[in-house]
């Protein structure tokens, strides 16, 4: 599965420039599709916004998959909020653009499509501030 794959990744030792700018342990502050009530910031949503099949042949629709990811950065400061994006971006499109994914469903990211600095939401306690990046990917399905 993509996004569960893409966990077991930011949340491996290669991603360390990703783990340093989380609450802590990394494995606590990322989260699929929805975090819990009051995480320990700053954290990590991913969400697949669009996932339909790459490419129809006269064979049929093909196993590859394009792909627009959201990853939703959350924390305390405007700064806090772009830096964890920033690395989140750097990691999976400079340094680990294209390969297997822990689980094995094979990934590449080819394009940022969103990169913005969302209004910031009032908390519990105070502010949050977001940071919504979207990557475009294409990727096939672990058997």
């Amino acid at each position: 599965m993509l996004l569960p794959g893409i966990y077991q990744l930011l949340t491996s030792t290669p991603a360390a420039a990703v783990q340093q700018k989380l609450a802590s342990p990394a494995a606590q502050s990322i989260f699929i599709d929805l975090a819990p009530k009051q995480p320990a910031r700053p954290f990590l949503v991913m969400t697949v916004v669009s996932a339909p099949p790459a490419e129809a042949s006269l064979d049929g629709i093909s196993s590859l998959v394009e792909a627009e990811i959201q990853f939703d950065s959350y924390a305390d400061t405007p700064q806090a909020s772009r830096s964890l994006s920033n690395a989140v971006r750097d990691y999976l499109v400079k340094t680990f653009n294209a390969g297997g994914l822990p689980e094995g469903t094979t990934i590449q990211f080819v394009d940022v499509t969103v990169d913005h600095s969302e209004p910031y939401e009032l908390g519990g306690v105070g502010y949050i501030y977001r940071t919504l990046l979207r990557l475009k990917a294409f990727y096939t399905e672990a058997p």
